[in-house]
């Protein structure tokens, strides 16, 4: 039986690349199974087979949850909500070294001609998005 997809992205995941550590392991792989996302692994021991992610955690962890690691245990909606705005920000304002200090955003839609639009503040915009490559 297959379980409901809540879409939190404007478009379908069809693969999900972790880490072998165990909190990948059992519900959460159970989880993609059930709704048919492909479960990638990377080789034990090998940070930089998933060096973008990782990148990506260390700075999440160092400039947010560094911060606001007390709502983690004591209020867990204002904790999701405060990391939901972190997350909007470090896409749309927050400038990028490695994109030469253009936000996330800014290069999606340099590359994406055909929308003009930003898809986390609209609805239709993502169907005209291109994600290959993303």
């Amino acid at each position: 039986m297959k379980t409901q997809r809540r879409h939190s992205s404007p478009f379908a995941l069809q693969q999900v690349v972790t880490d072998s550590s165990g909190e990948f392991r059992g519900s959460f792989d159970q989880r993609l199974k059930d709704s048919d996302i492909t479960h990638l692994w990377t080789y034990p021991k090998t940070p930089k087979m998933n060096a973008h992610c990782e990148h990506f955690n260390r700075t999440l962890q160092e400039q947010f949850v560094d911060y606001h690691e007390n709502h983690l245990f004591d209020d867990l909606d204002l904790f999701n909500q405060k990391r939901a705005d972190w997350l909007v920000k470090y896409n749309t304002i927050r400038p990028h070294k490695g994109l030469g200090l253009k936000t996330p955003v800014q290069v999606i839609i340099e590359n994406n001609k055909q929308c003009n639009m930003w898809w986390p503040h609209t609805i239709s915009c993502h169907r005209a998005l291109c994600y290959d490559g993303f």
